[in-house]
């Protein structure tokens, strides 16, 4: 992660420490409250714990409408490389 990426430094203490239950999804920039039932669940949050701040919003939507309008399904092995992590977003305009 780059330093002071996220909204405040006890979110990117935190999230770098993997010691609480929120976790940053980088290829969707998401966040969220994980669900500790052995799952990889999560519930999306909107705004950080301990500053407050608002969020940058989710690209999960964006990113499988990417890959359709390229050709892929999820799954498909020959997405390219950038739409597997944050890459493909941090080289867009900012959104």
């Amino acid at each position: 992660m780059r330093v002071n990426e996220h909204c405040c430094d006890m979110m990117t203490t935190n999230l770098a420490g993997g010691e609480t239950a929120i976790l940053f999804v980088p290829k969707f920039r998401e966040y969220g409250i994980r669900v500790l039932d052995g799952g990889s669940g999560f519930i999306a949050i909107e705004h950080c714990p301990w500053c407050g701040k608002s969020l940058p919003s989710a690209l999960r939507h964006v990113w499988f409408k990417e890959i359709e309008s390229r050709g892929f399904e999820v799954g498909d092995e020959a997405i390219p490389t950038e739409f597997l992590s944050d890459a493909w977003w941090r080289a867009r305009p900012q959104q």
